[in-house]
């Protein structure tokens, strides 16, 4: 069995720790944290807003990709007969197409 001084000693230093992981957990806002769980409606702003940028970030690394694949494919395979003709009908076409968009478009 311990002595009393002994246990009182362990409980001292028990406190110490707890007191620290207290003083950790006022640092990273717990009390914030709570409520930002307790508003349904700020949680669902939040990822929202995340999805939304996640969301962009993809469509415009894909449109970069794309593009990228798209003019390397046209190159490289641009000399080949059957496959050539077929990429440049639609270089054709996608220049068409920004054309038509440019004079529809109303310029500032």
């Amino acid at each position: 069995m311990q002595e009393p001084s002994a246990i009182v000693r362990k409980t001292e230093r028990e406190v110490k720790k707890m007191d620290k992981i207290l003083e950790k957990l006022k640092r990273v806002e717990l009390q914030e944290f709570t409520n930002y769980l307790h508003s349904p409606w700020r949680i669902f702003w939040a990822n929202f807003m995340a999805g939304t940028a996640r969301g962009l970030g993809f469509l415009i690394g894909a449109t970069l990709i794309i593009t990228v694949l798209g003019l390397l494919v046209t190159k490289i395979l641009g000399n080949i007969p059957l496959v050539g003709e077929f990429f440049q009908a639609i270089n054709h076409w996608i220049q068409e197409t920004v054309k038509e968009t440019k004079t529809l478009t109303p310029s500032s």
